[in-house]
Parts: structure tokens; sequence; C-alpha cells
């Protein structure tokens, strides 16, 4: 049987064998079933967003410390390896140049974004006041799992076709303390 184990402690992932989301290595513990605990992990995933005020980390264990940035509805998107199929960087380019093309023919504003979890990460569209459905729409376009989303209240990361949120968080109550 092949599997990976990853290292999660401060993001240092280490695959050490072909197919990263069986296996998971958390404090000198093998978790066998990952794809079951998952959305456990998820909540590690940060997103390097560019915006008017240069470039910001958001993910669920921190947000940026500039309240305009969050006050804004946005999704991130990507087109990167559809339905958990691994592409080569050749093919997600041109999925990632496609929905380029469905963002700027809908006339959204946008920027590039980086997502990463562990040691993986995707080239992504953070997409500027769209609605939470539309986002969720053309993620099942690009036959995505999921897409975040930030309201201006809060964020979440929604499966595209059951529109359930796997992750959730109210930062509300945090926003009032910032700039």
């Amino acid at each position: 049987m092949k599997f990976s184990v990853i290292g999660i402690d401060e993001y240092k992932g280490k695959c050490i064998y072909d197919e990263a989301e069986d296996a998971l290595l958390v404090d000198n513990e093998v978790v066998v079933d990952f794809k079951k605990r998952y959305k456990d992990y998820l909540k590690y995933t940060k997103f390097l967003i560019n915006n008017p005020w240069g470039r910001e980390w958001i993910s669920f264990q921190f947000i940026p410390s500039k309240k305009a940035i969050l006050q804004r509805p946005f999704a991130i998107i990507t087109a990167y390896n559809p339905k958990d199929l691994i592409l080569n960087e050749f093919q997600n380019f041109i999925r990632n140049t496609e929905l380029e093309g469905v963002i700027k023919s809908l006339k959204y504003e946008y920027m590039t974004s980086i997502g990463e979890l562990f040691d993986h990460s995707e080239e992504s569209f953070i997409i500027y006041d769209i609605s939470k459905q539309e986002a969720l729409r053309i993620g099942n376009m690009f036959d995505q799992d999921t897409i975040f989303y930030n309201s201006g209240r809060d964020m979440s990361i929604t499966k595209c076709e059951s529109k359930e949120d796997v992750l959730y968080f109210n930062y509300e109550k945090i926003l009032k303390g910032l700039k």
C-alpha cells in the first residue's frame, strides 16, 4: 500500500511517497485515514492575497491586520486539479487561464492569489464583490471541491456541490479591535 506522510508542524510538509491524501504525520503519530480527517486539517489552509495595500496572508489561523481587507466580500477560486485529479503544471495553467476568462467576462474585479496547504500550493484568484452563490457556481464550472469565501463578517471553506460549509469562522468581534 502506498501512502504519503506529511509533517504539519509550522507548515514543514514532507512528502515521502506519492499520494499525499492517504496519511499524515501529526505529533509523531501517523494518521492513516487522512481523507476522513481532512476537515480537521483544512484549517491549516492559507492564502496569500494581493490587494490595494500589498500582500497579506489570510487563513483560519490568522486574519489580515488591516480591517479594510476583510470588509469587502470576496471569494478565492482556482481551476487547478479538478475533482482531486492531479494535473501537470501546463494543464493547470490552461485551466486557470480559462477561469480568468470567465471572471473577466463577468466583469468582476480580481487579483491573483496562492493557496497553500502544507507543502502543496495552487495559483488562484481572489474575486471581489461576488456573491457566495455565484462563487460556488464558478467553482462547480471548474469541477472544484471547495472555495474560500469571505462575506465581510465571516469566512468559510464551502463545498461547491452541496454548498455545505466545511469550515466556518465569524470574525466580526475581532474586526472591532482592528484599524
